[in-house]
């Protein structure tokens, strides 16, 4: 096994997020577009190692794909031309390859459920202001650089990020009021409470990543898995 610390692992997370991220938004790609190619990210490499497929180059090929799925396609060649700043020494045909070995993975299984629309739809519901709607996207957006996405619904999360979201606009809801909505949307708050956890203990591991750091670990990590096997 490739001798990372548990606070590295969380590192390449966040750092293949925040890239998968970067090629999404100069592609200017929804939000919903960079989850969803998170995910294929992270579904492939369930059962498949960096060692097995270049992170790099399934990075890229996720957002092509995540692009096509939800119905917003780029070219094939734009993706590639704006993977250029992720160290990616691949062309056009590496990416349509690596696609088919992703489709194939996923067993052409694309559907992907997000938190967001939950989010937009308790908000309004609730008439909560917009302060909170924005600091709780924020927290979703975060909440993909874990693997909860596997592990709770989507609506668990989105309650979970509005919790959070409240933390850092107190005052604009009693406590009362809080007590009363929290009640009224019939949830596990053991689950919910979870995911707050989960999410706090990132963003304390978060505090010591150092982006310039982690291509070197990433090396250092499939160099790892090839001696192991």
């Amino acid at each position: 096994m490739a001798q990372l610390t548990a606070n590295e692992l969380v590192y390449l997370k966040i750092y293949f997020t925040n890239l998968i991220a970067l090629i999404g938004k100069r592609l200017h790609a929804r939000q919903e577009i960079i989850a969803t190619a998170i995910v294929y990210f992270k579904r492939f490499y369930i059962n498949n190692t960096f060692y097995d497929i270049d992170p790099y180059l399934m990075t890229t090929t996720c957002v092509y794909l995540a692009c096509k799925v939800e119905e917003c396609p780029h070219n094939i060649k734009q993706v590639w031309n704006e993977s250029k700043l992720i160290r990616f020494p691949y062309d056009v045909p590496d990416i349509a390859e690596c696609e088919s070995y992703l489709l194939e993975e996923m067993k052409f299984y694309l559907v992907v459920y997000h938190p967001y629309q939950v989010l937009i739809d308790i908000h309004e519901q609730a008439n909560m202001p917009k302060a909170s709607l924005q600091a709780a996207w924020s927290i979703i957006n975060d909440s993909f650089k874990t693997d909860m996405v596997f592990v709770y619904p989507p609506h668990v999360i989105a309650i979970a990020a509005l919790f959070l979201s409240r933390v850092v606009d107190q005052g604009n809801q009693s406590d009362v009021e809080a007590q009363q909505w929290y009640a009224d949307l019939n949830v596990d708050v053991t689950d919910v409470l979870q995911v707050v956890d989960e999410l706090l203990a990132i963003y304390e591991v978060w505090t010591g990543y150092v982006d310039e750091k982690m291509p070197d670990m990433v090396s250092r990590y499939i160099a790892d898995i090839a001696a192991s096997c």
